[in-house]
């Protein structure tokens, strides 16, 4: 039986909104003792706000990809940053100019640059060039990111970086306007697999759901993952169901659960 929700924010669950048809069927499963968790790559303060304008969740927030996991009641209750050596080397290694580097640090997005491009993704963030040119970041560095409105250039970098960083760090494309670079050893799925553990949960008893790149660590090898219709090739590949919203892959879940 599925106990257990683990869901992608933006391109999932969230689409310009979230859908009344989505939070709806969020709460009803709820009510038969499902628990839903969200899984991003979004700092906490906007994830939080994104579902509680909406409704109040059970469940965990798994945010910056894996760096840092939150209750309902905002306490955290695991982190593992970007060691701060190893920021400083991503940021000294950055050369371009049609691409700009931005942190998600101590729960703030801080860009150097790349507004117009970043805006695309959310207006919350703090343009300061100087953070950048800093030794110490108290680690706190959840995330290392590259925001451009040139796919050409983003792929680049993601190649310069993989070729530099693979050793130690994950380096993906995030959506259509960002990459990301997270310590190998930090995911979504790693956030997944914390909380299990912590709570016994089989993962088995785990649904998870997701539309990118970044998404595949957590629906690769679950049981019960479910890709949007809307994904690339490599992340529908990776999940066992394509669904077309979070409310579809909701009702399969719950039909999964009255075969058990």
């Amino acid at each position: 039986m599925i106990r257990h929700i683990f869901c992608d924010l933006d391109g999932t669950l969230y689409n310009n909104g979230i859908s009344d048809e989505d939070i709806k069927a969020i709460e009803e499963i709820e009510k038969e003792g499902v628990i839903f968790h969200v899984a991003t790559g979004r700092v906490f303060k906007q994830a939080y706000k994104m579902l509680s304008d909406k409704t109040q969740l059970n469940g965990y927030f798994i945010c910056e990809n894996g760096s840092f996991i939150f209750d309902k009641d905002k306490n955290l209750i695991f982190k593992e940053p970007i060691d701060d050596y190893l920021v400083r080397k991503i940021i000294n290694r950055f050369e371009s100019d049609l691409a700009h580097l931005y942190l998600k640090y101590n729960g703030d997005i801080i860009l150097s640059g790349g507004e117009d491009a970043f805006s695309n993704y959310t207006k919350d963030y703090i343009l300061d060039k100087e953070m950048f040119e800093k030794e110490n970041f108290d680690n706190l560095v959840g995330n290392v990111g590259i925001v451009s409105n040139n796919m050409d250039e983003l792929k680049r970098l993601e190649y310069y970086y993989k070729s530099e960083f693979s050793d130690v760090c994950d380096i993906y494309l995030s959506g259509p306007y960002t990459l990301n670079i997270v310590p190998n050893h930090v995911s979504k799925r790693h956030g997944i697999e914390h909380i299990c553990k912590k709570y016994n949960i089989n993962l088995d008893e785990v649904a998870t759901m997701g539309d990118s790149p970044n998404d595949i660590c957590m629906l690769k090898d679950i049981k019960h993952s479910f890709a949007m219709d809307k994904s690339n090739k490599d992340v529908k590949e990776s999940a066992s169901y394509v669904v077309s919203s979070v409310r579809d892959a909701i009702e399969k879940i719950k039909k999964i659960n009255r075969t058990k």
